[in-house]
């Protein structure tokens, strides 16, 4: 059964996203009648019926959901309202704007620019007005009569200010029902500032049940990361929110989501649990992107592999068998770069002077285009163009328990940790960025991430 606070919601987050349904087609009329009747006869050239734009209102539904939850609108907040939302509000429309431009481009329609100024204009307020509403409504129809219940790994300092901070938020504040000791043996305290320590780490999934937890705070600094990753892998299918209380240098580096809470550098580790239409909405998008790029790139495929085969140095294509989906190999294709007689599964090249690449392979994996055969493994379906890079078996085998989580989705061409330091950064680094891709994926992500490729590639960075 769920907690009070994460049943409030999920309903909460039904009543925005109906909330917004409503408001589409009513900014449409809106900006429809001031278009046609308010300012129609001080801005000529407007000859356009109504019917014209009625049916491009699903599209506009469908980018408006796409653009507020990229945003974060749809993520319930403790304490909404204030500067915050409204900024998103304008981010958001901000990039739905620019997607409208770029379809009505595509679709070789030309709508008024002046009916979309209007509607983002108008969107601001009427959406805020109903997503006022909506939460309103949500707390009628699930009411939280007791604040969220927080636990927090951790027995120390940090633990202690995270406690005061959240005491100081305005009320319902979370309330901190109990601390967790982050190691195993009895022979920390029993009370933290009069609140009980309830257990171990070791005990966590079973408190979060008996206990009807709704937060986790890891305030544990000398905590390993790879034991937070373990611990919110085995706990997954519950609904509770994770926050690791991070220092400003790792929150510098790191590309996560910061949230303001209890006005401390927190980390939010968000819940993934994907269904069918994202997995399909993936799987469709990988195809189109990966079809179109094999087509536009065609001439590149050929010249690249006719230079290989003129240079001697073996097959132009070198075949690898790597780890998919849900553990399962296959043949991973790329543009040959090293000379034959290396080992198929040697370390890959970590300085630009490796005497193992061809010269015709240093210039490939400089710019990349030895990735491009990859391709093929995406429409195939063993690969996508985003996700965790594809390993080899036997670093495979010797993975942690969290380490795993990354073989739940088709391993990918790009991913974060390929634009965030691509060689630069150590392996433990890159399964943790996997980690939160995992974690946090989601279509604007993956678009996010594939334009960051391309300034990466340009720019060559990391890339031996």
């Amino acid at each position: 059964m769920l907690a009070p606070v994460r049943r409030a919601d999920r309903v909460l987050s039904l009543f925005l996203l109906a909330a917004d349904t409503v408001a589409v087609p009513v900014i449409f009329l809106l900006t429809f009648w001031l278009r046609s009747a308010v300012i129609g006869d001080h801005v000529p050239g407007f000859d356009v019926r109504f019917g014209d734009y009625l049916h491009v209102i699903p599209a506009i539904w469908l980018l408006w959901v796409v653009c507020f939850g990229w945003a974060g609108l749809y993520r319930p907040r403790r304490l909404p309202g204030g500067t915050a939302d409204i900024q998103k509000t304008m981010k958001a429309l901000l990039a739905m704007s620019v997607a409208m431009m770029a379809a009505s481009y595509l679709a070789q329609k030309d709508y008024s620019r002046l009916m979309l100024i209007l509607y983002t204009a108008c969107a601001v307020p009427v959406a805020s007005i109903f997503r006022a509403a909506a939460r309103s409504l949500a707390r009628r129809v699930a009411p939280v009569m007791e604040a969220p219940r927080v636990l927090v790994v951790g027995t120390g300092e940090v633990a202690t200010r995270v406690a005061g901070s959240l005491e100081k938020l305005p009320k319902p504040h979370p309330v901190v029902v109990g601390f967790i000791s982050p190691a195993s043996d009895d022979g920390g305290p029993r009370t933290v500032g009069g609140i009980p320590v309830s257990g171990s780490l070791n005990d966590l999934p079973r408190l979060l049940v008996s206990m009807k937890i709704d937060e986790v705070f890891f305030a544990a600094p000398d905590l390993d990361r790879g034991r937070i990753l373990d611990v919110i892998s085995s706990v997954e299918k519950s609904d509770v929110h994770f926050r690791v209380v991070s220092d400003l240098f790792e929150i510098s580096s790191a590309p996560t989501d910061l949230d303001d809470l209890a006005r401390l550098p927190i980390i939010e580790i968000g819940h993934s649990p994907h269904g069918m239409p994202a997995r399909a909405v993936k799987r469709l998008s990988d195809i189109v992107m990966a079809s179109l790029a094999i087509v536009v790139l065609s001439p590149f495929l050929v010249i690249i592999y006719l230079v290989l085969l003129l240079g001697g140095n073996g097959s132009p294509v070198f075949r690898q068998v790597r780890i998919g989906r849900n553990g399962v190999p296959f043949t991973f294709y790329k543009f040959r770069t090293m000379k034959p007689e290396t080992g198929e599964y040697e370390v890959a090249p970590l300085s630009p002077g490796d005497p193992r690449v061809t010269r015709v392979g240093r210039f490939l994996r400089r710019t990349s285009l030895d990735e491009l055969p990859q391709l093929f493994n995406v429409v195939a379906g063993s690969m996508s163009m985003v996700g965790p890079r594809p390993e080899m078996p036997f670093i495979v085998e010797g993975y942690s328990e969290w380490q795993k989580r990354r073989l739940e989705v088709r391993p990918g061409i790009t991913g974060l940790w390929q634009i965030m330091g691509r060689k630069d950064l150590p392996l433990h680094d890159n399964i943790e960025y996997d980690f939160y891709y995992i974690r946090n994926q989601s279509f604007m992500l993956d678009v996010a991430i594939l334009l960051r490729t391309v300034a990466t590639v340009f720019k060559g960075r990391g890339a031996y």
